[in-house]
C-alpha cells in the first residue's frame, strides 16, 4: 500500500487526485468484514482507476461461450482496495468527501471505521469522511462487489456479460473533496425560453442560507458561444426552504438556445458569500433549451425535430466498461453523426457524465435508462425502491445537461403496471420537467401501450399482431414476434408503404424501437482488433465451424453479400420511418455490431464503431438524415409495356427551407447512360416536414434487353441526393421450353433413364417432398441471431425462421446472361427467395459450390443452393429450389425462368461436379 501527500490547493473547493497505486486483495470467500481486513495491509498493488479484467486478475475462464465475448479472467464478489492519503492542515475544520465517479456495490473505510456503503450503478458515489478526522496520514478501505445479487437490476447492461461485462473496479474520477460547512451541495437549472429565464434550484445546509449570506449568478461563455453578460447578486431573505433556495436568472438576447444544429453551451458560476468572502463556489456547463412534445413529434426550442437514433449497449471491447473521458464519446458520436444519427438511446443503463458532456458538444438528443431489463411486482418493494433511488441519482448527477432530454424505467419491462406508472410520476415530480419519461423501450409490448404518465411511447407496435403488420411501427421482427418476420420480409417490395395506419388516432410521440436487427455474417479479419479484456472466442469458434463446414475460404465473400443486403434494408426501413407522417423518431438495432446474446452481428460498423466497409457514411446519409429525398413506387420491377411512375418526397427536418427548390432526376443504365431526366419544384405537403418534389413519368417500351437501371434524384444546388435500382424486363418473353430440356418435379425412374443418356434435366423439386432435406425461404437477413430466436419460437410453440443471410452469387456467371443481377440479395429476387425452399448440400464434396448459394447462419453453417448443378451419366441436371414455373405472374421470376432455359440450352450448359445416381437419390 502506497502512501500519498500532495500540495495543498488554493481553490475554494480543494481536491486531492486518489488516482494511481492501490492496494488490492481478493475476497472470494466474503470474509473480509467477518475479518477485519480493512485493519490489515494489502500486498498486491493495482492502478486505479480501472478494473479487475484489465489488470488480469481474477479466475481465468474455463470454457469459450458463443453467447458473447469472452473475459479471459473472471470474477464475482468482494475484491478490497485501499490507500494511504494524507489530510492537508488546510483542510481542518471542513466537511470532507470521496467521490468515486463508478463503481458496484461499496462500503467504505476510513482506518478502521465504517463510513458508509452505497449500491448506486448509474451516477457517482459520495461519501462524507467524519467529522473528527484529525489532519495527517489516514487509510482508506473500499470493499467492492459486483455480485448481480446484491442490485435490483434484472438483466440490465449495466452489469450484463453480454455487453460491457460486470466488471469489479472503479472507473472515472476518484478524489477527496473538502469544502466548507457552509457550502452549495447542489444546483438544478431550469429554462424558460418563452421568458428567457433560467430558475436556479441551489441546494445546501441549512447554515449555508442565512440571511447574511448572499448567492451570486454569473454566466460566462463555453462552447459555440461569445458575449458579455450580467452577474446579480441574491439575498437569501426567500429561501424556499431552509435548504432550498429558488432564484431567478433573466437571459439576454445575446443568450442562445442549445440544440442538435447549434449545440452552445454556458458555464454558469454560482457563488455563496458572507460580507464580500466566498464561502464556496460551482460551475456548472449546461445549456438552456426546451424539448418537449409538440403533437406526436417532438420539438427542440418549439421547432419540430425527429430523432434519428441509435441504441447504445455499452458494447467496449477492449476495456468492457464506458469509456469516461470525453474526448472518447466526443469520437464516438462524431462517428455515429457522420451516417445522419442525432439521437442515442442507452440501453437499459445511463453513461458515466463523460457520455453527456460529450452528447452537449456534439449537439446529441440523449434518452437514458435506469438499469433495469426486468419486471416490476408490486410486492417487490425493494426493487421499486432501488430503481426510484438510481432514477434520482441519475437526475442529480446529469440533469444539467441540454443533450439529456429523455428517461425511461428500463427495456421491454412487463409486471404490474401500477408500480410503473408510480415510478414515472414520482421521477417526473423529482425532476420538475426538464425532459420527457415514460414507461421504458417497448413496455408491455405482448398487449401495447403507454403509461398513464408517459409523455412518448417507444415501441415496436401499436397493436396486437397482424398478419400485414397493421400496427408494426418497425420493418422487422424474430418468428416469436411476428409469424411472417415483418413488413419487409412478408410484403412485396415497394417504396410507398409507412407506418401511418399503427400510428393512426395516437395523440403522443412514437418512436420505432429497435428497428433492424439484420444480421451480418462475421468478417474474421477484425479478429487481430481485440486487443483488449474481451477476446472473440465466439468469432473463432465459427470460424472453426465454417472451416470445418468446408466454405472458409467463402467468409468474406458471405460477410460481403449478407452486409450489402443488410444495408439495403437498414436504409428502407428509416425511409418508412421519416417518411410516416406524425412519427416522432426511431432507434436502430444498430449502426454496430451487438456481440452478445448470441452473438448479433447486425451493425454496419464493428464493435469498436469502425466501417465495415459495407457502406459509406455519404450514401447511408442519403437514407438518414434530416433532409432526405424518397422516390416513392410502387415496386422495384416493371415490364417494358408498362409506364413507370414515381413521385418524389422530401423529408425536412432541417432549419433549412426547401420549397421551391429545383429537384433534378434521372434514369440511368448500366453504363451511366442517361435514358430519361428532367426537373421539378418542390412544393408544400399535407404534413409541414413531408414535401410534394413531383412525378416521374419514363415509358418503358425502349428498354429491350432485361435491364437494371437506377432512378436518381438531387436537389439542385445542394448535396442532398437519392438513388433507388429499378428492374425492367421483356413483358412477352417466351418460356417455350427446349428441346433439349426436360422439366422434372422429382426425380423418378424415367428421370434417371433420360440424365443416364445424356438429357439435361431442370428440376424443381416439390417442397412437400423435399421439406426435411432444406430449409424455409426468407428475402431478410436474419433477425438478430438465429439460435437464441429459435429456442424462444420452440418454446412459445411459434414456427422457427429460415435462419438464412441472403444469396451469394456471380453475376458474371452465363446463367444471368438475361437476369441481370448483383451478387448480393437485391429487390428482384424477393419473390424467388420468398418461395423458395433452399437445399442442404452438406453430403457433396467440401469444394462443390452452388450457382446460386444461400448464405446459412453462424450456428448451423449449411451449404444451401437456391440453384445448383451437377452431372449425372452422361447428362446434367440443373435444380432449382424456387418454383419458377409456378411464379408466371412475376416478372422477376418469369425472368429467371427464361434466363435459365437460355443458360440450360447452351453450350455454357456444362457442370463440373459429377455425381452417380445412388448419390443422387441419396441427396434428394
Amino acid at each position: 500500500m502506497s502512501s500519498w501527500a500532495v500540495e495543498e490547493n488554493t481553490t475554494i473547493r480543494q481536491r486531492i487526485s486518489l488516482h494511481g497505486a492501490w492496494g488490492f486483495r481478493i475476497d472470494s470467500s466474503g470474509i473480509g468484514v467477518q475479518n477485519c481486513w480493512m485493519d490489515s495491509i494489502f500486498s498486491e498493488t493495482v492502478s486505479l482507476p480501472g478494473t479487475m479484467a484489465l489488470w488480469g486478475k481474477g479466475i481465468p475462464f474455463q470454457q469459450a461461450t458463443t453467447s458473447h465475448l469472452n473475459s479471459l479472467s473472471q470474477y464475482t464478489g468482494a475484491a478490497w482496495y485501499q490507500r494511504r492519503i494524507h489530510i492537508p492542515e488546510s483542510w481542518r475544520g471542513k466537511d470532507i468527501y470521496l467521490y468515486l465517479e463508478r463503481t458496484k456495490v461499496t462500503s467504505v473505510w476510513i482506518d478502521d471505521v465504517l463510513v458508509g456503503s452505497s449500491s448506486i450503478l448509474s451516477a457517482p458515489q459520495s461519501f462524507k469522511l467524519p467529522d473528527y478526522l484529525a489532519p495527517g496520514w489516514h487509510t482508506i478501505t473500499i470493499c467492492v462487489n459486483n455480485n448481480p445479487k446484491l442490485v435490483h437490476v434484472g438483466g440490465s447492461h449495466a452489469i450484463s456479460e453480454h455487453t460491457q461485462t460486470n466488471w469489479n473496479g472503479i472507473i472515472g474520477a476518484i478524489y477527496l473533496e473538502a469544502v466548507n460547512k457552509e457550502r452549495i451541495e447542489g444546483v438544478k437549472v431550469y429554462t424558460d425560453i418563452n421568458s428567457r429565464k433560467a430558475f436556479i434550484k441551489v441546494i445546501g445546509p441549512p447554515a449555508a442560507f442565512s440571511k447574511a449570506n448572499k448567492l451570486q449568478v454569473s454566466l460566462y461563455p463555453f462552447k459555440n458561444t461569445m458575449g458579455n453578460f450580467q452577474t446579480v447578486s441574491y439575498d437569501l431573505d426567500n429561501a424556499s426552504t431552509d435548504s432550498i433556495c429558488e432564484i431567478v436568472y433573466s437571459l439576454d438576447n445575446n443568450v442562445q438556445l442549445w440544440s442538435e444544429y447549434n449545440p452552445a453551451l454556458y458555464r454558469l458560476s454560482i457563488s455563496l458569500l458572507k460580507g464580500g468572502v466566498v464561502l464556496d463556489e460551482v460551475s456548472i456547463i449546461t445549456g438552456f433549451r426546451s424539448f418537449k412534445a409538440k403533437g406526436t413529434r417532438f420539438a427542440i426550442n418549439d421547432i419540430v425535430t425527429f430523432l434519428r437514433g441509435k441504441n447504445e449497449s455499452c458494447v467496449f471491447p477492449l476495456t468492457g466498461f464506458p469509456p469516461t473521458t470525453v474526448e472518447e464519446w466526443q469520437r464516438i458520436y462524431r462517428i455515429a453523426k457522420s451516417y445522419g444519427i442525432n439521437h442515442y438511446r442507452f440501453h437499459s443503463y445511463t453513461p458515466p457524465k463523460a457520455a453527456f458532456e460529450a452528447a452537449d458538444i456534439e449537439g446529441i438528443y440523449i434518452h437514458a435508462e435506469l438499469p433495469n431489463w426486468s419486471d416490476f411486482k408490486e410486492g417487490d418493494t425493494l426493487f421499486a425502491k432501488y430503481q426510484l433511488n438510481e432514477g434520482k441519482a441519475i437526475i442529480d448527477a446529469y440533469g444539467n445537461h441540454p443533450s439529456f432530454v429523455m428517461l425511461t424505467l428500463g427495456n421491454e419491462l412487463a409486471g404490474d403496471e401500477i408500480v410503473h406508472n408510480r415510478l414515472v410520476s414520482a421521477l417526473k415530480h423529482y425532476d420538475g420537467g426538464r425532459r420527457l419519461y415514460a414507461f421504458g423501450t417497448n413496455a408491455f409490448y405482448n398487449n401495447p401501450h403507454p403509461g398513464q404518465y408517459d409523455d412518448f411511447w417507444t415501441t415496436m407496435r401499436t397493436g396486437k399482431e397482424t398478419d400485414n403488420g397493421l400496427f408494426d411501427v418497425r420493418g422487422s421482427f424474430a418468428t416469436t414476434e411476428d409469424l411472417n418476420s415483418g413488413i419487409l420480409n412478408h410484403q412485396y417490395p415497394n417504396t410507398t408503404r409507412n407506418f401511418s395506419e399503427a400510428i393512426k388516432g395516437w395523440h403522443l410521440p412514437i418512436i420505432s424501437h429497435e428497428m433492424g436487427q439484420y444480421q451480418v455474417y462475421p468478417n474474421y479479419a477484425e479478429i487481430p482488433k481485440y486487443t483488449g479484456v474481451l477476446k472473440p472466442l465466439n468469432m473463432q469458434i465459427f470460424k472453426e465451424r465454417l472451416q470445418k463446414a468446408g466454405m472458409l475460404n467463402q467468409a468474406d465473400s458471405f460477410f460481403k453479400a449478407s452486409g450489402m443486403l443488410t444495408a439495403q434494408l437498414y436504409r428502407r426501413e428509416i425511409e418508412m420511418a421519416l417518411a410516416t407522417p406524425g412519427l416522432a423518431g426511431f432507434q436502430l438495432l444498430d449502426l454496430q455490431d451487438f456481440p452478445g446474446q448470441g452473438t448479433a452481428l447486425v451493425g454496419l460498423l464493428d464493435a469498436f464503431m469502425e466501417s465495415k466497409g459495407l457502406i459509406e457514411p455519404s450514401v447511408f446519409r442519403q437514407s438518414c438524415n434530416d433532409i432526405t429525398l424518397q422516390v416513392c413506387m410502387d415496386r422495384f420491377v416493371w415490364t417494358n409495356d408498362e409506364l413507370f411512375r414515381a413521385k418524389i418526397q422530401v423529408i425536412n427536418f432541417s432549419p433549412q427551407n426547401v420549397i421551391n427548390k429545383k429537384i433534378q432526376w434521372l434514369i440511368v443504365d448500366e453504363k451511366k447512360r442517361v435514358l430519361a431526366t428532367d426537373t421539378t419544384r418542390i412544393s408544400s405537403g399535407k404534413d409541414s416536414n413531408i414535401h410534394v418534389g413531383g412525378d416521374i413519368t419514363f415509358v418503358l417500351k425502349g428498354i429491350r434487353q432485361p435491364s437494371q437501371l437506377e432512378v436518381r434524384v438531387k436537389i439542385l444546388d445542394t448535396d442532398q441526393q437519392n438513388a433507388y435500382p429499378l428492374w425492367v424486363y421483356p413483358s412477352s418473353q417466351s418460356l417455350d421450353i427446349p428441346p433439349s430440356v426436360i422439366i422434372a418435379e422429382s426425380i423418378d425412374e424415367q428421370i434417371k433413364k433420360k440424365l443416364l443418356a445424356g438429357s439435361n434435366v431442370l428440376l424443381f423439386p416439390r417442397h412437400d417432398m423435399i421439406e426435411s432435406k432444406s430449409v424455409g425461404g426468407q428475402y431478410i437477413s436474419e433477425f438478430w441471431n438465429w439460435k437464441v430466436f429459435k429456442e424462444g419460437a420452440v418454446r412459445n410453440k411459434r414456427p422457427v425462421s429460415a435462419g438464412t443471410l441472403g444469396i451469394l452469387t456471380n453475376p458474371q456467371h452465363p446463367l444471368f446472361k438475361y437476369f441481370p443481377t448483383d451478387f448480393y440479395t437485391s429487390w428482384q429476387w424477393w419473390s424467388i427467395v420468398k418461395n423458395a425452399r433452399p437445399f442442404i448440400l452438406d453430403t457433396l464434396p467440401k469444394a462443390y459450390r452452388p450457382l446460386v448459394q444461400v448464405i446459412d447462419n453462424i450456428d448451423r453453417n449449411h451449404k444451401l443452393g437456391l440453384i445448383w448443378e451437377v452431372r449425372v451419366g452422361k447428362g446434367s441436371l440443373l435444380v432449382c429450389m424456387a418454383p419458377l414455373n409456378e411464379l408466371q405472374n412475376d416478372p422477376a421470376a418469369r425472368q429467371l425462368y427464361y434466363s435459365i432455359l437460355k443458360y440450360m440450352d447452351s453450350a455454357d450448359f456444362n457442370p463440373t461436379w459429377s455425381i452417380d445416381i445412388k448419390q443422387l437419390e441419396t441427396i434428394l
